[in-house]
């Protein structure tokens, strides 16, 4: 019995620690925005700082947790969650029914619809690399 390695990526890395990286900066620059504001009482924009601040980190909680890891190999592919737990698994059957589109990869399975989004800025290689390991396997 021979084990194949499973090929493996990170889709969503690159956008969530884009997100992690540039909070900090924004959310000092911001408080700092707040500071000067408040000090000419203009509580307006002290708001809209604030506001801007919990929308920054919403946004970001959100992209770090889009990240998803990928691993396929001959038998099919397997999602699993930034938390490391198992999403889906689907065998390489079900593969060839999958539909690329421009910006998604449609995965059809049972009854459930599993879309990896490709993006040029984060795994759009890896997506394509993944396509054309299956479609020389079938």
């Amino acid at each position: 019995m021979i084990f194949n390695k499973p090929h493996l990526f990170v889709s969503g890395y690159y956008q969530a620690y884009a997100f992690l990286f540039a909070c900090p900066i924004l959310i000092i620059v911001l408080l700092l925005c707040i500071f000067i504001q408040f000090q000419v009482h203009h509580f307006d924009m002290v708001a809209l700082c604030c506001i801007l601040i919990i929308f920054l980190l919403y946004a970001t909680y959100k992209r770090v947790n889009k990240m998803y890891l990928i691993a396929y190999w001959k038998s099919g592919l397997v999602i699993y969650d930034c938390k490391g737990n198992q999403l889906v698994q689907i065998p390489s059957s079900y593969l060839k029914n999958a539909t690329s589109k421009t910006n998604k990869l449609i995965i059809p399975y049972h009854n459930e619809t599993w879309i990896i989004e490709k993006n040029k800025n984060d795994n759009l290689k890896e997506v394509e690399k993944m396509l054309f390991y299956f479609k020389n396997d079938f």
